[in-house]
This record gives C-alpha cells, sequence and structure tokens, in this order.
C-alpha cells in the first residue's frame, strides 16, 4: 500500500513519538522512509536589533539543531532495521515545507505528531499538522 512514508520532526519530544507508527508502517509494507526537518531561516524579527546573536550564527544553529533531531530519528529507524533518508527543508511554514518534500521525494504517505491543542488554543495558534491535513493529497496519520 505504502511505498514511501515521510516522517516529519522538529527535534521534540512530541515529534518522536510518531516513530514507532512510522516504524510499523515501514515494516509492514516494505517501505522506505524519509525524514525531515523544516527550518525557517529569516524569522519574523520585530526589531532585529535586539537579537542576541548574528544571522549568520543563528543560521547555523538552526541548522545544527535540525541535524541532530534527524541523526535521532534515522538512528532510532535503523536500530529497528529501517532504512531512513533525511532532509532538511528551509521553509518559513513547516506545514508548506513538509508537503515540499513529500512531493519531491515522492512520498505516498505522511506520518507526524499533533500537540492536539483545541478550542481557542488552536484558533490562535493555528496547527502545523492541521495545515498538512487540510492541504496534503496524501495519506496523513497523525499521532496524539
Amino acid at each position: 500500500m505504502f511505498s514511501h512514508i515521510l516522517v516529519a520532526t522538529d527535534g521534540s519530544e512530541l515529534a518522536e513519538k510518531s516513530l514507532p507508527y512510522a516504524i510499523e508502517l515501514a515494516k509492514k509494507f516494505g517501505a522506505r522512509v524519509t525524514a525531515v526537518a523544516v527550518i525557517d531561516l529569516y524569522p519574523y524579527i520585530g526589531a532585529i536589533e535586539v537579537m542576541p546573536v548574528g544571522m549568520d550564527m543563528w543560521q547555523d544553529e538552526v541548522r545544527k539543531q535540525a541535524d541532530a533531531a534527524l541523526q535521532r530519528v534515522r538512528d532510532r529507524l535503523q536500530a529497528a532495521g529501517v532504512n531512513c533518508d533525511t532532509v532538511v527543508q528551509e521553509d518559513a511554514q513547516a506545514w508548506r515545507g513538509v508537503l515540499a518534500v513529500a512531493d519531491k521525494q515522492g512520498c505516498d504517505a505522511i506520518v507526524l505528531a499533533s500537540h492536539g491543542r483545541g478550542g481557542v488554543s488552536s484558533a490562535l495558534l493555528g496547527s502545523q499538522t492541521a495545515r498538512v491535513l487540510s492541504h496534503s493529497k496524501l495519506p496523513v496519520v497523525v499521532v496524539r
């Protein structure tokens, strides 16, 4: 059913909760897995003067954190016997970056975690997961 699964991570413990599901699907269908971390290299900053570090230093740190998160995902999947490629995607919106990688890599399913916020919190904060769900043409497995 699935031959290429995309799993999204932001390096959080919550994101790592999606890994057992990605592993199970990959094993069940003999699918390969690509893990993605989406980074925003140019975040909106109201007053650039208050930034405690330079932009280059900040961007290097963001990339380093994304690489570390992806390495943890790769290690977990490989320990479970599942091969995993990784991609760092630049985009100001995580949902858009996830969908761009899924399309570019030819994935046929997406696995990601959700904070499970509801009501006013969800409406005010928005949800990257909800946006993936509403814009994806692929099956999406959401883990809470």
